[in-house]
């Protein structure tokens, strides 16, 4: 090995040093309205000096989408960590994945203005002064429906992308790929349920039903640790829990754009942008498993009000039969390349329209049936398990010392799926697999242009 003189050490030192005293001069305070990159010390999110990076993942939130309450995020740490290493041992280079917020019950309308600002600015902020990078998008439950929506030729509602912000369609011309998992692209049953029309509409009737759901969640809850750590940190952060609780209560524009009659227009979307979708459905252990629990009583409760087999919403939609009709067929025939699913667990004998993951209809998650692309996986769980919320073993010390594996209750809901950390890896494992194919295109465009 050549040996460096101290001198050159020295002088190598300072240039970066000036490099970075150079980046932070130019890129001056914030502007109006921007917001600091980083969820949690309020500082500027930046590439590290001298990255290499040229793509970055944003991680759309759905309903009740914040970005974190002190210690506890939407989006669970490991899926920063699984996306973020799974992408970078493909690449080869540096991949930010970053989480964002969006207004948790707002209608479609405005969570897009807000995902158009907010994208836009972090995305300046991470980049400024450097490369610029391409976007790819991963969105769960309604923020896989808000990042396909991103990439249409006008905006929800009509009119000019102008409108709604001045660097929507720079922003457009960097996205390059759109994930969705467990979103309802063709609307979700529960939003005819009494209980959703109590908080969309206030309609009377759908309190009691709020009242029983609220007794069984607690009573699911007393153990759940995530549960414990959200309410801790939400007391932590009395300030935003107050002003989130007030964003809950005040509107719920969010489920008149979720009817289940809905449909996403094709013609409409760009074209150039990979789009894929997971589908989530709620599994079972199979007859004499006895280590997977069974669901539990607020599970049980909440995927009956959303499968939408009471007020026989579950048929309604042009393309529920026939996105039913492509799942049946990629059990039958793929379900060992498509399916992620735990060995012990299996997923309804006659799948039909109203089967679910707790929240959204498996049938409704697909963006167009007809596509025989689009559907990159069927995943047995749970609507928060995809997210990282799942029951796990851990290794604890009893009290002679002995190891001993115990179950952690752990999960928002509790479906009895037996999803674990094999299947939160094997999804996103693929999710960075449709990433990096799209990524590895546009940098092959990209030296082919220079």
């Amino acid at each position: 090995m050549t040996a460096v003189p101290r001198e050159a050490r020295s002088h190598g030192h300072r240039a970066k040093r000036e490099a970075r005293k150079n980046r932070t001069s130019q890129r001056g305070p914030l502007g109006p309205g921007q917001q600091p990159l980083a969820a949690n010390d309020g500082q500027w999110l930046e590439r590290e000096p001298g990255s290499d990076a040229e793509h970055a993942v944003f991680l759309v939130p759905g309903l009740l989408g914040f970005e974190n309450f002190s210690t506890f995020r939407y989006f669970g740490d490991r899926v920063v960590a699984a996306l973020r290493a799974g992408l970078e041992q493909r690449l080869g280079q540096a991949v930010p994945v970053i989480a964002l917020p969006i207004p948790p019950t707002a209608s479609l309308a405005e969570r897009q203005r807000r995902l158009v600002k907010t994208l836009a600015d972090r995305l300046h902020a991470l980049e400024h002064g450097q490369t610029p990078l391409s976007v790819h998008l991963v969105g769960h439950s309604t923020g896989g429906l808000d990042a396909n929506l991103l990439t249409q030729r006008e905006p929800v509602g009509g009119g000019q992308w102008s409108d709604v912000d001045p660097r929507a369609f720079e922003l457009q011309a960097r996205i390059r790929t759109v994930v969705s998992i467990a979103s309802p692209h063709q609307g979700a049953c529960i939003v005819r349920d009494p209980v959703a029309r109590l908080l969309g509409r206030r309609d009377p009737r759908g309190v009691p039903g709020l009242l029983l759901l609220l007794a069984r969640f607690g009573a699911s809850a007393l153990k759940d640790v995530e549960v414990a750590d959200l309410l801790n940190s939400s007391f932590r952060e009395l300030g935003k829990t107050k002003r989130f609780v007030e964003q809950i209560f005040s509107t719920w524009g969010l489920l008149d754009d979720l009817e289940p009659t809905r449909t996403l227009d094709r013609d409409l979307l760009l074209p150039d942008v990979l789009r894929r979708s997971f589908v989530t459905i709620a599994g079972h252990a199979r007859l004499g498993e006895g280590s997977v629990p069974a669901a539990d009583s607020f599970y049980r409760d909440l995927s009956a009000r959303a499968s939408g087999r009471r007020d026989g919403s579950a048929e309604e939609g042009p393309l529920v039969h026939a996105s039913l009709a492509r799942l049946k067929q990629a059990l039958a025939n793929d379900s060992a390349e498509l399916l992620i699913c735990a060995p012990e667990i299996e997923l309804p004998i006659e799948l039909d329209t109203g089967h679910n993951d707790g929240v959204v209809n498996a049938a409704r998650q697909l963006m167009d049936p007809s596509d025989p692309d689009e559907l990159a996986g069927i995943v047995a769980g749970d609507h928060f398990d995809v997210v990282g919320y799942y029951d796990r073993h851990v290794w604890t010390l009893d009290d002679e010392g002995h190891e001993q594996s115990t179950q952690l209750l752990s999960g928002l809901l509790h479906s009895g799926s037996g999803f674990r950390d094999d299947q939160f890896f094997e999804l996103y494992r693929r999710v960075a697999g449709v990433i990096a194919r799209a990524a590895s295109r546009s940098s092959r465009l990209r030296e082919r242009d220079v």
